[in-house]
């Protein structure tokens, strides 16, 4: 299989799989002389997704893109491929963000080009969708006349490589969204009604993508429609006051 340049063309679809890549994939040599992309995730549509970007660039007939399951329950999706692989290393280099030998990867990501393509909301939406989430419940205080309760609201992306918190931000930033990198978390937290909004307009996140079952107030439902339940809040707050997950359990502050 020849590559030339127009596979890589930054359009919609390369943004949304290089998004997938650094988040839940990865690109390992196979052997001495080829390379092996592997996505894994809870959701089965992110893999559907994956796998659709693979066959969309490189003009790959489905039974290039290997599914299954992995030991641990996720779904997951193999290509291997020297050309390809050679190519987005090229450019990209193999998405590893995890630590080696106790010190970051060099991982950093094409910033310049999201943006002169104008597919950077792209590439974001494909990475909350992997690693991000959205935060609503309520929250109250004790004190005289019942004490007082208020909303906690929050998108957030999990991302323990400090370079690239900041290369989210910094992206973030370019579609006018502030986000907070905070180290310690090793998360970038979008926090005020303004900037939660612009993410919900102009960034989002994949319909059909699950907030995992073990969440404590939503489990299981759509990330996307849950950020909508946020953005509602602001208007008529006492809705999700009223919701029965909250009436029995409140955090303490």
């Amino acid at each position: 299989q020849r590559l030339h340049a127009e596979y890589l063309t930054m359009n919609r679809t390369t943004a949304t799989l290089i998004g997938l890549l650094y988040t839940d994939g990865c690109l390992s040599p196979k052997g001495k002389s080829s390379w092996r992309f592997y996505f894994s995730n809870k959701s089965e549509r992110l893999v559907a997704i994956f796998r659709e970007c693979m066959m969309q660039c490189f003009a790959l007939p489905s039974s290039r893109v290997r599914l299954g399951m992995t030991n641990d329950g996720l779904y997951r999706a193999l290509v291997d491929s020297k050309e390809i692989g050679d190519e987005l290393t090229r450019r990209f280099g193999t998405f590893r963000t995890l630590r080696r030998n106790g010190e970051h990867t060099k991982a950093h990501l094409p910033i310049q080009e999201l943006l002169k393509h104008n597919v950077a909301a792209d590439f974001l939406k494909a990475a909350f969708s992997c690693d991000g989430g959205v935060n609503l419940y309520v929250a109250r205080r004790k004190g005289t006349n019942g004490g007082t309760q208020w909303l906690i609201r929050g998108v957030y992306l999990a991302c323990a490589h400090p370079r690239l918190r900041r290369e989210y931000c910094e992206l973030l930033r370019a579609l006018g969204i502030t986000a907070r990198n905070v180290a310690g978390d090793g998360k970038l937290k979008i926090e005020t009604e303004k900037d939660i909004r612009k993410f919900h307009e102009k960034v989002g996140f994949i319909d059909g993508v699950q907030i995992t079952h073990t969440s404590k107030f939503w489990p299981s439902i759509e990330k996307q429609k849950l950020l909508e339940k946020v953005i509602q809040s602001y208007d008529v707050p006492a809705k999700v006051y009223k919701l029965p997950q909250f009436e029995q359990s409140k955090v303490m502050i």
